[in-house]
């Protein structure tokens, strides 16, 4: 009985693929803008759906071999990382042509309050001031860092290509500076609050750039990042709730 499970939740996960590749045709073809944005939803619902389902698989297939892998790096002195990522590949990194505005947009993304570069070092305060009862959650934010800080890359790539130089500076041309961290020192909870308000900000601010950026290349990226921070906004939720809600974990 329980091997039939198995098979059906395969079979489910890839129903949801085949789905999310409908849905995803079907908006690249829909007659309006309202249309699209309503069917991209279905389509990030879907993929919500198949992410669940992987991990379902990945969990019993791997679990043993991550273990016995993660023992062995234990052993070496190394940090065992389980990088949050889902399966679609990110679109190639071109632009239709140099465009001062669209860098300027892509500079608050890059290095603005509210940026990828506040993400990371976020992310990675948090992960050091973690108590070591939340060991996993510490690791989960480091790994959701190494992401983010892809993102990063890639969003300096596409700056250079749109013909501005990817400084550390928002889309004003002030510079990035610490201060822009909610360290919260030794409240893991107000530490993981700030964690889902950041990915629910960076979520909106990017659909809003989608909106008003019109190249098609960078609006697939964008969009292709926004599912990247979904899933981080998916685990940080999570964490909180195993250990937050209901006041479950102390503040220090």
């Amino acid at each position: 009985m329980h091997e039939r499970f198995w098979e059906m939740v395969a079979e489910a996960a890839q129903d949801e693929a085949d789905a999310v590749g409908f849905y995803r045709r079907m908006a690249d073809i829909a007659p309006c803008r309202a249309i699209a944005h309503s069917i991209e939803d279905i389509a990030r619902d879907e993929m919500r759906h198949l992410n669940y389902l992987e991990s379902l698989l990945c969990s019993r297939q791997e679990r043993g071999r991550y273990y016995r892998d993660r023992r062995k790096r234990e052993g070496s002195g190394e940090r065992p990382l389980t990088i949050p990522t889902i399966p679609d590949p990110y679109p190639a990194v071109q632009v239709e042509g140099p465009n001062p505005e669209y860098a300027r947009l892509l500079l608050d993304d890059y290095a603005g309050i509210v940026s990828e570069m506040t993400a990371i070092t976020q992310y990675l305060f948090h992960h050091f001031d973690m108590p070591e009862e939340l060991a996993d959650v510490a690791q989960m934010l480091e790994d959701v860092a190494i992401v983010e800080m892809h993102h990063m890359e890639i969003l300096a790539e596409l700056i250079k290509l749109l013909g501005q130089p990817p400084m550390y500076m928002d889309g004003q041309g002030l510079f990035w500076n610490a201060t822009y961290v909610p360290y919260l020192s030794g409240c893991p909870c107000e530490q993981l609050r700030s964690d889902i308000h950041a990915e629910q900000t960076a979520i909106e601010t990017y659909r809003r750039h989608i909106e008003l950026i019109d190249d098609r290349y960078i609006k697939e990226i964008l969009a292709r990042i926004v599912m990247d921070e979904e899933l981080h906004l998916q685990l940080f939720s999570e964490a909180y709730e195993k250990y937050c809600a209901g006041g479950r974990h102390k503040e220090g």
